[in-house]
């Protein structure tokens, strides 16, 4: 047998040089002040590096040329990506604050990298005839991120373009900001309103001093209301709010993000910036993405108006005059609505109430630890007096088969000003020789009035833990090539969720939730038979969800694909969504002001469409061989696609894997899965 990906030359994990000790970065706790003073001296120091590779030079090579570019880079991407992190989590409203300015100097610094016409001059003239493929892959997206950022064009208009992105940065991160800001809340003055909600969750919303109930549009309060409040105005209630987050405050924000970047892409000679986003990506066009859009919907349609009709046969139990679903009734706006939670425990005896008691949140981490362990030979190792930005949060150092792989941070617990959905985060970017990877999980699943060790975890969130989850593995095992431009960062972005969305299957495996899935007061593991309920309706509603991520998507793309000029984005967005969607949205809907997506994913929210449907082939190896932990299968996919990160494209990555080209087989038997038979069960399982 040949050498695997690990040990290939192109691939070596030259770990052994470092240690995890060696993980030096600007720390959480800085003062505003040393935050400032440490990002100065660093732009200093990267810029000086720069001029020095752009200045004339005799005989160009990768050692004097490209090694020292790449540590100039890498050395800012890490100044913006802890800026950027302060900004999202910090406690302090100062160094969150001086964490954004921090990330916009990093990013300016990156709009005048990109524009900077001897420093591509210099890179065409490196000597690539003796280089490696992944080095000359490297350039090769180097030279391509310049041109289509505007080098050849002239000075006066490289000038304006970097003002665009400057601007583009800064209206970013106030989209962001107002988002995580402005939480709204929802006044209960009648406890019985919470009838149907978990015992611990009403306990842990006691009435305020005036009575009052307060339940906040964060992800831990809003969500399990949605999923098991039987009073319907409490869930419209709380329904409202949610989409109305960041209303109105995002909307000009929005409306001068759309206008920048359409004139961005106008001045790049792009008729619009869906075109000029899309080019780059594996989908190259914006019709091919429309294409692939109406495919999905098309597929989907008839199975997702069966959901709705089961739905709504449901709500008429309860209200025999019911002619429709309201929007608050069922999955549109979260993955677990009220009345899919009733078939699920009505008709399969799936009660996802009953599900929580036996996901407590350390079992829930430790169980995916050593699930990464079987698979990976990953050892997850606390680290105590870490530095942390909360007490809340726990940091891991990871090794594979005893070698250092890198370190993670798990920060799970909603607070104020913290980044509110749920993301990876890269921290420090792995290089060879250089420094370790360093990445983050940012979420919101544990309630911060319930103490971490006893907090239950909804299903649905297990599942977004793993998602996350597959983005942090990518980010440690492709963190150790030679250049940047290889790293997690660099692959298409609309492959970016393929491995993420492969990861949740393991928390849908019947073995792999036996494993950690235990009662925390009685230790009992989940009884089989729930299990197989849980398996048996797992696809209830899968394929009303996935119409409706197909209307976001489509959203996404028709905003960025027309002038922007006179575009009143709230009726655009109601038009489009219609147009997919089997549910009108709400009245007085502002979502898109909360949407995050619409400034880091921009026209490209296609993409966890798309990657689902590449992931769910990724997941046929381990299908053939009849278990998801199979560990050669296993080690076989970090090599081919988790270690390589972006030293090859998608579409390589993807055949060296499956043998052949990813195709749509896969996701249409799945999202259709369960479509003719609803077995009628037992009663739900109660808690023991």
């Amino acid at each position: 047998m040949g050498p695997t990906a690990w040990e290939d030359s192109e691939f070596t994990l030259a770990m052994t040089e470092l240690r995890l000790g060696d993980l030096g970065m600007l720390p959480f706790s800085s003062t505003v002040a040393e935050l400032k003073a440490a990002a100065d001296a660093t732009l200093r120091e990267a810029e000086a590096e720069v001029a020095r590779v752009a200045a004339p030079s005799g005989s160009r090579t990768v050692e004097n040329t490209l090694d020292a570019l790449n540590r100039a880079l890498v050395q800012i991407v890490d100044l913006g990506n802890h800026g950027r992190f302060l900004f999202s989590v910090h406690p302090d409203a100062a160094l969150r604050e001086a964490g954004r300015g921090v990330s916009e100097e990093a990013d300016r610094f990156f709009n005048g990298y990109r524009v900077n016409r001897a420093l591509y001059d210099a890179l065409a003239e490196v000597d690539l005839k003796s280089a490696d493929t992944p080095t000359r892959f490297a350039v090769e997206k180097m030279r391509r991120e310049m041109r289509r950022s505007g080098v050849e064009l002239n000075a006066e208009t490289r000038a304006q373009l970097q003002q665009l992105n400057d601007k583009i940065d800064r209206l970013s991160n106030e989209f962001a900001e107002n988002i995580a800001r402005l939480v709204r809340t929802v006044e209960v003055s009648d406890p019985a309103q919470l009838d149907g909600l978990p015992e611990d969750y009403r306990a842990a919303h006691p009435p305020g001093p005036d009575g009052a109930i307060r339940i906040t549009t964060q992800y831990p309060d809003v969500l399990p209301v949605l999923a098991y409040a039987r009073s319907g105005e409490l869930r419209r209630k709380a329904l409202h709010e949610f989409l109305n987050r960041a209303y109105p405050e995002n909307l000009p924000v929005l409306d001068e993000l759309l206008r920048c970047r359409y004139e961005l892409a106008r001045v790049l000679g792009y008729a619009e910036y869906a075109t000029y986003v899309i080019e780059d990506k594996m989908m190259k066009t914006p019709a091919a993405a429309h294409e692939f859009l109406d495919r999905v919907a098309t597929t989907v349609r008839d199975q997702a108006r069966a959901d709705l009709e089961l739905f709504l046969a449901r709500k008429r139990k309860d209200d025999p005059a019911a002619k429709h679903l309201d929007p608050w009734d069922a999955n549109i706006w979260c993955w677990e609505g009220y009345y899919d939670a009733k078939v699920r425990s009505e008709q399969f005896g799936v009660d996802t109430k009953v599900l929580r008691e036996y996901l407590p949140y350390p079992r829930v981490r430790d169980g995916l630890f050593g699930l990464c362990e079987r698979l990976f030979g990953l050892r997850f190792e606390p680290v105590q007096n870490a530095g942390l930005w909360h007490p809340s949060v726990e940091a891991f150092d990871v090794r594979r088969d005893g070698r250092p792989l890198g370190r993670c941070y798990l920060d799970l617990v909603p607070r104020e000003g913290k980044y509110g959905h749920a993301a990876q985060f890269d921290l420090r970017c792995g290089i060879q020789g250089l420094q370790l990877p360093q990445a983050a999980l940012v979420c919101n699943f544990l309630d911060p009035k319930i103490p971490a060790d006893q907090a239950l975890m909804q299903y649905s969130d297990v599942v977004t833990f793993f998602h996350e989850f597959g983005h942090l593995l990518h980010a440690l095992f492709s963190g150790h090539g030679r250049w940047l431009y290889n790293t997690q960062g660099f692959v298409e972005w609309d492959f970016i969720e393929a491995p993420s969305q492969l990861f949740e299957e393991w928390a849908r495996d019947l073995a792999t939730l036996r494993e950690f899935a235990r009662h925390p007061t009685t230790g009992a593991p989940i009884p089989e038979e729930l299990l197989e309920r849980l398996k048996a309706a797992e696809s209830v509603g899968r394929a009303s969800r996935w119409l409706v991520q197909v209307a976001y998507s489509a959203i996404s793309l028709d905003l960025y694909e027309r002038d922007p000029a006179h575009l009143d984005t709230t009726e655009r967005f109601r038009e489009v969504y219609r147009r997919y969607a089997l549910l009108p949205p709400p009245e007085d809907c502002h979502f898109q002001a909360a949407w995050g997506h619409l400034t880091g994913y921009s026209a490209i929210y296609y993409t966890y469409t798309w990657s689902l449907v590449i992931a769910r082939d990724l997941l046929r190896p381990f299908q053939d061989k009849g278990t998801l932990t199979d560990p050669e299968t296993a080690r076989r996919y970090a090599e081919e696609i988790l270690i390589p990160g972006g030293s090859r494209t998608a579409d390589e990555l993807i055949r060296r894997y499956l043998g052949r080209p990813f195709d749509f087989r896969a996701f249409e038997s799945w999202v259709l899965a369960g479509a003719t038979a609803l077995p009628v069960s037992p009663p739900p399982l109660r808690t023991p």
